[in-house]
C-alpha cells in the first residue's frame, strides 16, 4: 500500500479541523491569490502568518493569546 494513499484521509481530517479552528492556511491563500489577484504580489509565508496572528490577537504590543 502506498504510504501517501494511507496518509490522505488523515490529512483531509486535519485540514478540516484546522479550518474549523481558524488556523491560517498559506497554500489556500496562494491558490486564492493567484486566481483572484493575478497581477499582484502575494505575501511571503512569513508575512502571511504574521498578518494572520496580528489580525487574530490585535497586533501591537500583545505578545500572547491570553
Amino acid at each position: 500500500m502506498n504510504v501517501l494513499a494511507w496518509f490522505k484521509p488523515f490529512r483531509i481530517i486535519a485540514d478540516y479541523l484546522n479550518d474549523m479552528a481558524g488556523v491560517p492556511n498559506y497554500k489556500r491563500y496562494i491558490n486564492h491569490f493567484r486566481k483572484y489577484h493575478p497581477n499582484e504580489i502575494p505575501l511571503s509565508e512569513k508575512e502571511f502568518h504574521k498578518q494572520a496572528t496580528d489580525e487574530k490577537y490585535g497586533g501591537g504590543s500583545i505578545r500572547r493569546c491570553c
